[in-house]
């Protein structure tokens, strides 16, 4: 190994060519990049005359070759600097003209630094990078840039940083900057220098290194075949020419299939080596790249980048997929498509792969609809995909129908049609990355109804009640108007598809109604049915639309007769006073037991838990039977007391628990209630103190699902973070009082929203009033799935720019008149 210290602009002089070798990344720096390289050579310029610059390492290895000849180096680490080194001196020279001199340097000898002159086209620029990079490059030495890629991006940012500064500063400093020029021979491995090299630096993608891992130590010739004819294929297939994203995604969702494991993205080169070596196909890395271009092709026709499948009805459903959003399928659809396009499954035709498709379509919606925690469906679906295949004469689509129904009893099991129906009237379904799900929703019922109907480009989600609450609208609504527009702005009964949302904005219901009268869209149209948009309406749009949903994803389980709980450990448990703790699998059954309880302990509690609100109170049995749908919200029988029903439903588990409390609470009795804890919390907690130190206040001790941060105001209001919920987490305001008063109610009131004002670009949580009466704001809340700890990174990151927001908004005085006049605005 050589290794010289010597001026960059020396390494191209004399007949050179430094090539980058195909199993090598592209060239990935962006402006911040070369706006740093820039200003330290502009730095060493304005410095004494001995000053110089270390500008890294140059690593190569020589080609043999006959004396006199262009001698070629293949770059093994220093790309990123060689090319945009010779970017600057090209955007330079063209600043210079023909005839301008500066420092001693003229165009003509920039071009030489640049150039082999008389040589071939081959040998003739002393740079050479990789295919559309080279393509690109070649057109900047020629004058005429162009191309989408970071060569060019880079090429534009060096024109604006060399028009702006003197060029005799940045020839005398790019004449300074040095590098460690380091030659390999023979005996040296490049790709272990390469990694150990690249371990300091900017770091590789893992597909990156997945393709220098397939090409490397290779003929020069095959690595040319191979990157020309499978990994170019690759990236074509997957949309990227540019980045490296889709193709570790990709190469992660393989492996989950390959081997039944949940991988990250940040694991997927080691993943596969080992995968790899295991199965004995690192013995022919060619034959596993040119597989790995094969199964790109068909992951592409997943994701719509390839183009779309060959058979109407099997692409009507990846269609369906594509556009709910919810990629966890795809090791198993992969799976699937390779199945199908193996001519030795004969039952794998592509009709019985529209209907398995179909049912996952349904899986998914289902699932979605319900609004249930997907909390483990990454691993279901890597086992599922990793599983054998139907026996022979087996019906293709029926074994894998019957598969993904022994997950039945568990939590990612298909939802059956009472938790498909309570979610569509409960579940949020517009704002953050739901809208889009929604909107797929919504396009496919549409379509279900119609044999032709408006193309999905031209709709869009329209909101009947308007997002914010005009003064028209509050009394329209009437009494109750903002507490109504709270629960239901953002549900699916509030929804509809429409082309003229930017005429119609936030006009009143009636004068809605006519437009929606001549709808081409029968879910629309049908709005026009009703006189008045209010309460009722909605419960009555829910309730068509829940039907009409379970009529487009119908779902048949043999195997089930009623639904049953979960097995495995409670996720819940309660008690009453000092009494031995019950646990629970579903937080409605938590409520009726609780209610049973209660009943059990004094006949007169029935009294007391009785009330008018058929959605939170006791019922009687005999108005209401148990089963018997009250509007569109289904009573259950109270155990051990079938007089009485409830409707035991609510959002989730904090909101289940408080109302056993307060039913408790009207009893005269203590009821608690527990979540179990993951171990993973805890995990979660010393992650986020690694970022900045984390959040204000947090010490280690923190363990529980709920932390606050230390208090960030004279009041005492401190920044709740809430990471229980395996699919969801969120923050909100507390309030430092922990009384209730009409001071800390109006102070949770503005701050609420100006969370509605300033940040709706996140999800946000719903019932201001009912929430701020509790002392605290509604809530941010981000989408998760906490087992897979690779989310963990950039959870912990959101986290961090939520509570900087959170705290710029109690930073920020409260002025009364304008938070008022804010409630119309944010509402």
């Amino acid at each position: 190994m050589d290794a010289q210290h010597v001026r960059f602009l020396e390494l191209l002089n004399g007949f050179v060519q430094y090539v980058v070798p195909r199993w090598q990344r592209r060239y990935c720096w962006g402006e911040a990049d070369i706006e740093r390289l820039v200003e330290d050579v502009l730095t060493v310029a304005t410095a004494g005359p001995g000053a110089t610059h270390y500008g890294g390492t140059l690593l190569t290895f020589q080609e043999p070759g006959a004396a006199g000849v262009v001698s070629t180096r293949r770059v093994v680490d220093g790309q990123q600097r060689l090319t945009t080194v010779s970017i600057l001196l090209s955007c330079i020279a063209a600043e210079l003209g023909p005839n301008d001199r500066s420092a001693g340097w003229s165009a003509e000898d920039i071009e030489f630094r640049l150039r082999n002159p008389g040589k071939s086209e081959e040998k003739h620029r002393k740079l050479r990078l990789q295919d559309g990079d080279e393509d690109e490059y070649r057109r900047i030495l020629e004058g005429s840039p162009s191309g989408a890629g970071a060569v060019t991006q880079a090429w534009r940012t060096a024109r604006r940083l060399v028009a702006r500064h003197d060029p005799e500063q940045m020839l005398t400093g790019l004449e300074r900057l040095r590098v460690v020029s380091i030659g390999l021979g023979d005996e040296h491995d490049p790709q272990q220098i390469f990694e150990s090299m690249n371990a300091t630096g900017r770091p590789l993608k893992e597909s990156e290194k997945v393709k220098n891992w397939l090409l490397m130590g290779l003929p020069d010739d095959q690595q040319q075949e191979l990157h020309e004819d499978s990994w170019r294929k690759i990236e074509r297939f997957l949309g990227a020419e540019h980045t490296t994203a889709p193709i570790d995604t990709f190469l992660r969702d393989l492996l989950r299939w390959r081997t039944g494991e949940v991988h990250g993205k940040d694991r997927v080169y080691s993943g596969l080596r080992r995968w790899a070596v295991q199965q004995g196909h690192a013995e022919d890395r060619p034959a596993l790249c040119r597989d790995l271009a094969r199964l790109a092709g068909l992951y592409g026709i997943l994701t719509g980048t390839t183009g779309p499948y060959k058979e109407k009805d099997v692409e009507r459903e990846l269609q369906h997929l594509r556009a709910m959003g919810i990629h966890i399928h795809r090791p198993l659809t992969l799976r699937l498509l390779d199945d199908t396009s193996d001519s030795a499954q004969a039952e794998a035709t592509d009709k019985r792969l529209a209907v398995i498709l179909g049912g996952i379509g349904t899986w998914i919606t289902r699932l979605w609809l319900a609004d249930r925690q997907t909390a483990g469906l990454n691993k279901a679906v890597a086992e599922l995909a990793h599983g054998s295949g139907p026996r022979p004469n087996e019906d293709f689509a029926e074994h894998w129908l019957e598969r993904i129904r022994r997950l039945r009893n568990s939590r990612i099991g298909v939802p059956n049609d009472e938790a498909v129906r309570e979610g569509v009237r409960t579940r949020k379904a517009y704002g953050g990355g739901v809208t889009n799900t929604s909107f797929a929703v919504l396009c496919a019922l549409m379509e279900a109804e119609h044999k032709e109907s408006p193309a999905r480009e031209n709709l869009t989600i329209e909101h009947v009640m308007p997002q914010k609450l005009t003064d028209q609208w509050k009394r329209d609504l009437g009494k109750g108007s903002e507490e109504i527009h709270d629960r239901y702005v953002h549900k699916l009964a509030n929804l509809t598809l429409s082309g003229y949302n930017p005429k119609m904005g936030a006009d009143r219901f009636r004068k809605k109604r006519r437009v929606y009268e001549k709808s081409a869209i029968g879910m629309t149209q049908r709005l026009a049915d009703e006189n008045e948009w209010n309460e009722d309406a909605l419960e009555r749009r829910a309730e068509d639309l829940a039907v009409r949903m379970l009529r487009r994803w119908p779902w048949t389980d043999p195997g089930v007769e009623q639904p049953g709980s979960p097995p495995g450990p409670a996720p819940l448990r309660w008690r009453i006073d000092d009494g031995p703790w019950h646990p629970e699998q579903a937080a409605s059954q938590m409520v009726l037991n609780v209610a049973g309880a209660l009943l059990s302990r004094d006949p007169e509690n029935a009294q007391r838990l009785s009330g008018n609100s058929i959605s939170n109170n006791l019922q009687s049995a005999s108005q209401y039977p148990a089963g018997a749908v009250a509007g569109t919200l289904t009573m259950r029988a109270v155990p051990g007391h079938d007089q009485y029903v409830l409707y035991p439903y609510e959002r989730d588990y904090p909101t289940s628990a408080d109302r056993c409390r307060k039913m408790g609470q009207r009893c005269g009795a203590v009821v608690e209630v527990e979540f179990q804890q993951s171990g993973l919390t805890p995990a979660f907690w010393r992650l986020l103190s690694t970022h900045e130190g984390g959040v204000p206040g947090q010490k280690k001790s923190w363990r529980g699902a709920t932390q606050w941060t230390s208090p960030l105001n004279s009041k005492g209001d401190t920044i709740g973070i809430y990471v229980g919920n395996p699919d969801r987490l969120w923050l909100y305001i507390k309030a430092g009082q922990s009384q209730p008063s009409e001071d800390r109610a109006i102070r949770m009131r503005r701050y609420s929203r100006r969370i509605r004002e300033q940040m709706s670009d996140q999800i946000l949580g719903e019932n201001l009033e009912s929430e701020s009466s509790k002392g605290r704001t509604v809530a941010v809340e981000r989408l998760w799935t906490r087992e897979d700890e690779d989310e963990w990174p950039e959870a912990a990151r959101w986290i961090m720019e939520q509570c900087e927001r959170l705290r710029s908004i109690m930073a920020a005085p409260l002025d009364p008149d304008r938070d008022a006049n804010s409630t119309t605005r944010a509402a």
